[in-house]
């Protein structure tokens, strides 16, 4: 064991160092843990007074200097775990302020555009959306998804959102395979809406080979029928609001979608 491995466990370099050497020789003054962690002794009062603070060393009574030792390796745990339950404190403020830093991020209306290439990428933008604050409102080609690449992964997905709460509202291209899909729909129908595009309205659709969802205030492109399947985001109010605006003229001319069981 090297002093990584205690950096991973939230001790910087010099405090790791200094554990290390205590561990190795025992008790030892500063002089003497300096010297094994290859370190001055200025720096290593310093790092021994973190070290105490956070109860992972104990100084030891002695008539000549001080003398400090490491504590029971089970309070490196209890260091450990107090770590990580000042951390959820801190993502639980964070969730509390999110909506805060959101409305800052997004007060600019100059859209900006992010992009991604391969599959991975692609699958990093899609799950952005798991954490939309509003129903996402999609476009579907789902003859573009049925490849081994996207295939296992488009079974979570609904799986997953609805884990997370968010309702999703679907115009489904009406093809042979649109019709296949729904017919074997194992996804979650409570947060799932579907509705018919018809093929004779939006011919240009068959040739897209992707998605479009809107979202917040991101406007999501996916084209999957590239030779490198790319994905964007587009953030900016005033696309998402009119793009939203025409997809509610779509959905209301719609077919909804009967689920046969």
């Amino acid at each position: 064991m090297d002093i990584s491995t205690l950096q991973q466990f939230g001790l910087d370099e010099s405090e790791a160092a200094v554990y290390m050497a205590l561990l190795q020789i025992g008790a030892a003054s500063v002089s003497q843990m300096t010297k094994k962690a290859g370190m001055t002794r200025t720096l290593g009062y310093h790092v021994v007074d973190k070290l105490v603070a956070k109860e992972l060393i104990d100084e030891v009574v002695s008539t000549k200097k001080k003398i400090y030792k490491v504590k029971h390796p089970t309070y490196l745990k209890r260091y450990v775990a107090k770590q990580k339950k000042h951390w959820e404190i801190k993502l639980e403020d964070l969730d509390t302020l999110l909506p805060e830093f959101v409305q800052l991020y997004t007060t600019d209306n100059k859209p900006t555009i992010r992009y991604q290439e391969g599959v991975r990428g692609l699958i990093s933008l899609y799950e952005e959306k798991f954490q939309s604050k509003t129903d996402i409102l999609s476009v579907l080609d789902v003859e573009s998804w049925k490849t081994p690449e996207l295939w296992d992964w488009v079974q979570e997905y609904h799986v997953r959102r609805k884990r997370s709460k968010v309702s999703e509202r679907i115009l489904l291209l009406d093809t042979p395979e649109g019709r296949r899909w729904i017919n074997e729909y194992k996804g979650v129908p409570k947060y799932t809406t579907y509705r018919w595009v018809s093929t004779a309205y939006a011919k240009q659709l068959l040739q897209y080979g992707g998605g479009i969802d809107i979202y917040d205030q991101s406007v999501m492109i996916s084209l999957l029928d590239t030779p490198k399947k790319t994905g964007m985001i587009i953030e900016g109010g005033i696309l998402s609001n009119v793009l939203r605006a025409m997809f509610e003229l779509a959905w209301q001319s719609a077919e909804p979608v009967n689920f046969e069981r």
